[in-house]
């Protein structure tokens, strides 16, 4: 059991009440269990339903399942006709899904609306607590977060996933779920999966696996190889690997 001091705590939980000194305690013990690196945070406010992190510029950064309505509610048409799941294969390899790169969890939210159950993998200790703590203030059983390193997992865990997401951090990004500032706080804070191939051959590697959703920006170049499909938007594409002789869309 990692010790927690009271120095610490004060140091960086600004807003402790004593609802909120219990969580604290427990992101604190955590985020120290898993060599967290506190150089670039400020403070943390838990007191709320959605704990928001402020960085030493003043930026901060904040997941809220419940009141982000823009990247949590959005218009869906349906699990054949949506890009995403037409990529994942509307249903047809089960409704299963492993997203190895949780993130913001925005695309995992999407994909349990559609009808999909997910388990998202985030390795960021801070990011995965951010999203837990999310999930409990809005229940969702259909969504399962994981803290681990998709790369080792894929390598230790046999299965049973039959489909997996995966959604890299890459500097060309240029569509932002977050406002600039946020985005910038987000993006130092996660660094920009320099092990993206890795992970792919993981993947790629991986028992019982029989289709992988790749995302990019629609201009960027291919993670890997060379996709058996490829599904286009306007500013997004999902390649896939490990379905043979599949026309385009």
């Amino acid at each position: 059991m990692v010790s927690v001091e009271s120095a610490d705590i004060n140091r960086i939980f600004t807003d402790l009440a004593e609802s909120s000194q219990a969580l604290a305690e427990q992101w604190l013990s955590f985020l120290k269990k898993n060599n967290f690196d506190f150089s670039m945070i400020n403070r943390i406010e838990v007191a709320g339903s959605a704990p928001v992190i402020y960085d030493r510029d003043g930026r901060k950064f904040q997941i809220d399942f419940m009141n982000d309505s823009r990247n949590y509610r959005r218009k869906k048409s349906g699990l054949k006709k949506e890009l995403i799941s037409r990529a994942l294969g509307g249903g047809r390899f089960g409704l299963d899904v492993l997203d190895l790169s949780a993130g913001l969890g925005i695309d995992s939210v999407f994909l349990t609306q559609l009808g999909y159950r997910v388990t998202a993998l985030e390795r960021h200790p801070l990011i995965y607590l951010c999203l837990q703590q999310a999930l409990e203030q809005c229940p969702n059983s259909a969504l399962k977060f994981m803290h681990a390193d998709a790369a080792q997992f894929l390598k230790s865990q046999p299965g049973p996933f039959r489909v997996i997401y995966f959604d890299p951090m890459f500097p060309d990004k240029k569509k932002s779920a977050l406002p600039k500032q946020e985005m910038v706080f987000f993006r130092e804070m996660v660094g920009d999966d320099a092990d993206a191939q890795e992970v792919l051959h993981a993947a790629l590697s991986a028992v019982g696996v029989e289709r992988i959703v790749v995302k990019r920006p629609v201009s960027a170049p291919v993670l890997f190889g060379q996709p058996q499909s490829v599904f286009e938007g306007k500013l997004v594409r999902f390649d896939v690997y490990g379905v043979k002789n599949e026309k385009n869309r």
